[in-house]
């Protein structure tokens, strides 16, 4: 009996330590998942918040942007919602502004930041 018991003990501790170790393995992903989920969610707030649309289920127009395929969090939030208002100079869909806003942070990151910039500086001559 005591060695069945020892045996029982063993088994649990073990087990213990591989569930120790898929949580390990597993627990970074999930809370970047998380955070994702979390980040995708804030950015979709603030666009329908701010222009009205829902990028949950964006698809893009445009064939051959340099953006294509990329998630929308990459870019940085602020820089999407100038770069739709300016977009919507050229097209009134604001989802293919939208795209076209994020084809341009991917070559510049702070595109729409020099763009107002550059525009102020202009108009001050």
């Amino acid at each position: 009996m005591k060695k069945q018991g020892r045996l029982e003990w063993v088994g649990i501790v073990c087990g213990f330590f591989v569930v120790l170790a898929l949580l390990l393995q597993v627990g970074p992903s999930v809370a970047q998942s998380t955070d994702k989920t979390t980040r995708f969610e804030g950015y979709r707030t603030a666009i329908k918040s701010e222009f009205g649309i829902d990028v949950k289920d964006f698809k893009e127009q445009l064939k051959g942007g340099r953006a294509d395929g990329k998630d929308i969090t990459k870019y940085d939030l602020k820089q999407i919602l100038m770069g739709i208002k300016v977009e919507q100079e050229h097209t009134s869909n604001k989802m293919l502004a939208l795209e076209i806003t994020t084809d341009h942070l991917e070559e510049i990151a702070d595109y729409y930041t020099r763009l107002h910039e550059m525009e102020e500086a202009a108009e001050e001559e």
